[in-house]
């Protein structure tokens, strides 16, 4: 392993994985390890939308019994995060350019009333500290062209703001929005190291400004800037979606 690469391997260990982010009380189970094990597979990149998931390989690489990947992969599919076809079995899922629009401005119409919740709490200011951490992470990793922990900690920013509203519920639909946009990134993200550098540079800025405006009470300001961000994402994502289409 090259320096380089044991770098952008620390990064990523200190980068939260998506099911990491999952309620605790569903942790103990030997079916949540497995859910658990494809789900960040999956958000990571590992597994690459459209791949065939066979039940013997998973099995065998999560050493654990047939029906507890059958579960996992009902609960993925629930999830939206892979498909279970008639007598072909399970594929990670593929998003069209329907769901990148809902999800996204799904994830809009969220995050604008969780900001309006979030203004409201007391010591706020005090309460966002640990995310400007999480920040500097998540600059480190662009900087090293770690886009695993980068889009781990970019995700992660926005299901540990929901954290902050003690509301179990949003923070349950709010990681599960992550985990299908990190899905969504993986099909029509960024390729380019130099553009998906400077992509996630931004980013990390627009993340900082966001604490920022939310410390000081800038509601307008803040939920303005929520949807530019978000929505430079649908812009982006389109135009991946469309110049894919065009290459096929």
């Amino acid at each position: 392993m090259t320096n380089q690469n044991k770098s952008n391997h620390t990064a990523t260990n200190t980068a939260p994985a998506t099911s990491s982010l999952i309620l605790e009380e569903r942790h103990d189970s030997e079916l949540f390890r497995v859910y658990a094990s494809i789900l960040d597979a999956i958000t990571d990149h590992v597994l690459l939308p459209g791949k065939k998931l066979t039940e013997s390989d998973l099995c065998r690489q999560m050493v654990c019994s047939r029906n507890t990947v059958r579960s996992a992969l009902s609960l993925l599919a629930h999830d939206k995060i892979v498909d279970l076809q008639p007598n072909r079995g399970a594929f990670v899922h593929v998003p069209d350019l329907k769901e990148i629009q809902d999800v996204y401005n799904s994830r809009i119409e969220l995050e604008t009333m969780i900001f309006n919740l979030l203004i409201e709490l007391p010591d706020l200011e005090t309460r966002l500290q640990p995310l400007y951490d999480m920040i500097e992470r998540e600059a480190e990793a662009s900087a090293k062209a770690d886009r695993v922990g980068w889009n781990r900690l970019a995700n992660a920013f926005h299901v540990e703001l929901v954290r902050l509203l003690d509301n179990d519920v949003l923070f349950e639909i709010m990681n599960t929005l992550c985990a299908r946009s990190s899905l969504i990134v993986a099909v029509f993200g960024e390729r380019s190291h130099g553009h998906g550098h400077r992509t996630s540079g931004h980013t990390c800025d627009e993340h900082r400004e966001i604490l920022d405006l939310l410390a000081a009470g800038k509601r307008t300001r803040v939920l303005k800037l929520l949807r530019r961000h978000l929505g430079g994402c649908i812009e982006r994502l389109e135009s991946k979606y469309e110049a894919k289409n065009e290459l096929h």
